[in-house]
C-alpha cells in the first residue's frame, strides 16, 4: 500500500500514526472483552497534545484525532455487534487557541457515538479535569508534545496510575539528542521535568540506547506501571532516528502486541515510506520508474533487518543472565525480554524452542515447535551451568 500523499517529506509521521493506528486498535478490542462480564463498560482515548499539526487533509484523516476516533469507534461497534454494551470516550487537549478552535470544530462535527471533550489550555493544568471524566474507567493515553517541554513525567503519571491503563509516549529523540547536555538551566530544568528526574539532574553524555532506558524505568517508577518498552521510528530520509515511542502498561499483552506492530510498521511499512521518500525527487523531475513504489521497496527495512538480527543474536544469552543458574516461569521471563529487545513474541518463542533442541535452554513440560506453556520451568542448558 503506497503512502498517502498528505504525508509526503513528513513519512516519519505517518509511521507514527501507523503504531498508533495498530496498537489502539488491539487495545480497544481487548478491553472491549470487559463487556462480556460485566455491563456499563466505557473505554477513553486521551490525547493529550492533539493538535491538529501540519494536516495536509480537509477531514483531518492524517491526524492522531482522526485516528483516536476511527479506532475508538471500530472497538466498541465491533462488541456491539455481538451483542456487548461498549461505550467510548475521547479527550482531547490543545493549548494554541487558533488551533484549538479547529480542533473543537472537527470533534464537535464528527464525535457521533463517541463522547468526546475538547480541552483548551497546557496539558499539566487539564489533568485534573481528565481524571474527573475518566474516573477509574479503562484508557488509553497518547502523549505526543511536538518536543519535550510541558510533557512532564509527574502529569503523565496521574493519568497512567491507575488499572487498566496504557499509555504510549513520543519521546522527540531528535530534539532531546540535541538539547541533552545543553547546560542552560531552563533546558535542563524542562529536561529533568520530561525524564521525571528529582535529584541529581540529567545525566550527560548518555546514548539514544541509555536515554530510553531511562526514561522507561522512570515511567514505570512514577506511574506505577509493570512494563515498558520503546521502538525507534526512522526519519525515511536521515540515517538517524526521529521518534522513539515508549509504551507503558500493566499486562503483559502490552508488549506483545507492541513488537507485533512494531515488526510490522517499522519493519515492513517504513520500508515502503523510505522507498518513496527516495524515489520522489526523480519523479518530480519527471524521471519515473518501470516497477511500483511496493516492488521496488525491500520486504523489510534494513535498519529494523539489523536491529532485529542483534535482537536475535542477544536473545538467549539474555535470558541465561536472568535466570542467574536458577529456573524460571516462561510467563515471567519472555515479558523482560520484550521489553528490553526489539522481537515479537512469535520470533522469540521460537529462538528459545531451537535454544532448548540444542540444550541451550532446558524447559519443562518441553515446548511444540511454537508454544511454550506459559507455566513452563525455563533452565539454563547444561552447558551454561
Amino acid at each position: 500500500m503506497p503512502i498517502p500523499s498528505e504525508y509526503n517529506n513528513r513519512e516519519q509521521t505517518y509511521l507514527k500514526h501507523q503504531i498508533l493506528k495498530g496498537y489502539l486498535g488491539q487495545w480497544g478490542h481487548k478491553l472491549g472483552s470487559i463487556a462480556r462480564k460485566r455491563v456499563g463498560v466505557k473505554l477513553w482515548y486521551v490525547d493529550c497534545f492533539a493538535g491538529p499539526w501540519r494536516s495536509q487533509d480537509g477531514s483531518l484523516e492524517d491526524t492522531s484525532i482522526y485516528i483516536g476516533l476511527s479506532e475508538l469507534r471500530k472497538a466498541a461497534e465491533s462488541w456491539r455487534g455481538r451483542g456487548f454494551g461498549v461505550q467510548v470516550g475521547a479527550i482531547f487537549v490543545e493549548k494554541r487557541r487558533e488551533t484549538y478552535r479547529q480542533l473543537a470544530e472537527f470533534v464537535g462535527a464528527s464525535g457521533g457515538d463517541v463522547e468526546c471533550h475538547a480541552m483548551h489550555g497546557e496539558f499539566g493544568d487539564r489533568v485534573p479535569s481528565i481524571l474527573e471524566l475518566m474516573g477509574d474507567d479503562p484508557a488509553f493515553v497518547f502523549v505526543d508534545p511536538t518536543g519535550f517541554k510541558g510533557a512532564d513525567m509527574r502529569h503523565i503519571a496521574r493519568l497512567a496510575d491507575a488499572r487498566m491503563r496504557d499509555v504510549l509516549v513520543n519521546v522527540m529523540f531528535n530534539d532531546i539528542n540535541r538539547w541533552k547536555n545543553d547546560e542552560r538551566d531552563f533546558l535542563r530544568k524542562q529536561m529533568c521535568d520530561f525524564f521525571g528526574i528529582e535529584d541529581g539532574g540529567l545525566p550527560k553524555n548518555l546514548s539514544e540506547v541509555e536515554l530510553l532506558r531511562l526514561y522507561r524505568k522512570k515511567l514505570k517508577e512514577h506511574a506505577k506501571l509493570r512494563y515498558a518498552a520503546d521502538l525507534a521510528v526512522p526519519h525515511p530520509t536521515h540515517k538517524r532516528t526521529w521518534f522513539r515511542l515508549v509504551v507503558g502498561g500493566n499486562n503483559s499483552t502490552v508488549l506483545e502486541v507492541f513488537r507485533a506492530v512494531e515488526s510490522g510498521v517499522v519493519g515492513s511499512v517504513a520500508a515502503v515510506a523510505r522507498t518513496g521518500a527516495v524515489r520522489r525527487p526523480a519523479e518530480d523531475a519527471g524521471q519515473h520508474s518501470l516497477f511500483s513504489i511496493e516492488e521496488e521497496a525491500p520486504e523489510v527495512d534494513l535498519r529494523y533487518a539489523k536491529m532485529r538480527q542483534e535482537a536475535s543474536e542477544q536473545a538467549v544469552p539474555f535470558i541465561i543472565a536472568l535466570l542467574e543458574n536458577s529456573a524460571g516461569r516462561w510467563r515471567d521471563l519472555w515479558p523482560r525480554v520484550l521489553e528490553e529487545l526489539h522481537l515479537p513474541l512469535s520470533v522469540l518463542t521460537k529462538i528459545v524452542v531451537g535454544a532448548a533442541k540444542k540444550n541451550e535452554l532446558r524447559i519443562e513440560p518441553a515446548p511444540t515447535r511454537s508454544q511454550i506453556s506459559p507455566g513452563a520451568a525455563v533452565r539454563a542448558g547444561p552447558g551454561e551451568q
